[in-house]
């Protein structure tokens, strides 16, 4: 635990918002996602695997991914009500040679990620690794990236807050790598704003460059039948690696918090606040979260005074 001093509390009290936050954002995916026995047991297994082997490699997720989705297509499940096919649109702006190219150019950086990953341990490639290999969403990517900076390059207490304040911000939790960019930067006598735009691009920029890929091959790929039939399990995989991911934000939670059960009680009371503003929401809404943040690191201020 850390020191019970008043800038630890409040930035553990922050923390403990930025936990919830993922509690959150998971429970409303499983909600819509998984549903039935058989997606459950891809979704929960999927989540059991990548606890078990921790820190995963980065081809396990998608791999995970790829299993769930190999399950229902060859034993589907049952269709959710009311889905019905929508006319596709051929104006993409790209060929669909324009998109396999786009692939292949992808697959040959991957291959350099993995080459320059195993010999290069430095803080800038983590971000090109996440972005190039983690499916899932911000509550995969956020873990992955704790269990690569900290503790050597990043303390843990400034990334869970870094959580926090990515969440009150609009745009995409992605944008965290802006936050760390800074934090790294500055710790380790790099230009901050050089460092910044690498990490930013090193984790948006390949999810960006598959999107304008994948688009011309979306049209023909959504009417093959086997993809229909994948759909489900590949969703309830990448759920269930967020679901892993709850532990892992809570553990480090627990072990930096100067006064875990005060940790425990506001992570419990920002999922109370939040997600009854906004029932049924997958995610939650800019305009609570920042006051919940607030009075989390008020309250962490008073307690730390009131020792």
């Amino acid at each position: 635990a850390e020191p019970a001093s008043p800038a630890n509390a409040v930035a553990s009290a922050a923390s403990a918002v930025g936990v919830a936050l993922v509690f959150i954002a998971v429970a409303g995916l499983v909600k819509k996602n998984v549903e039935g026995p058989k997606l459950a047991m891809i979704c929960f297994g999927s989540a059991a695997a990548c606890l078990v082997i921790s820190p995963p490699p980065p081809w396990m997720n998608p791999a995970l991914i790829f299993l769930g989705g190999a399950i229902t297509a060859i034993s589907p499940v049952p269709q959710k009500g009311g889905s019905e096919d929508v006319v596709a649109n051929d104006n993409h702006g790209l060929s669909a040679t324009a998109g396999a190219f786009v692939f292949l150019l992808y697959f040959v950086v991957a291959a350099w990620t993995i080459y320059d990953a195993a010999v290069d341990h430095g803080w800038m490639i983590p971000f090109l690794t996440a972005g190039m290999f983690v499916w899932g969403g911000g509550p995969v990517v956020l873990p992955m990236l704790m269990t690569v900076l900290t503790p050597t390059w990043i303390h843990t207490t400034i990334f869970l807050t870094g959580i926090a304040l990515a969440e009150m911000m609009p745009g995409p939790v992605f944008n965290i790598s802006c936050f760390l960019g800074v934090q790294l930067s500055l710790a380790n006598g790099f230009f901050w704003p050089a460092g910044t735009c690498v990490c930013w691009l090193a984790l948006m920029g390949p999810g960006v460059t598959l999107t304008f890929g994948a688009m011309p091959l979306w049209g023909k790929l959504r009417n093959f039948e086997v993809y229909k039939r994948a759909l489900p399990g590949l969703n309830a995989a990448a759920v269930g690696l967020l679901v892993s991911t709850i532990f892992v934000v809570y553990g480090a939670l627990e072990a930096r918090s100067p006064f875990p059960a005060g940790s425990r009680a506001v992570a419990l009371c920002a999922y109370a606040a939040i997600s009854s503003a906004h029932p049924g929401s997958t995610g939650t809404a800019d305009v609570s979260v920042p006051a919940v943040v607030l009075i989390a690191c008020v309250a962490g201020f008073v307690w730390s005074w009131a020792r």
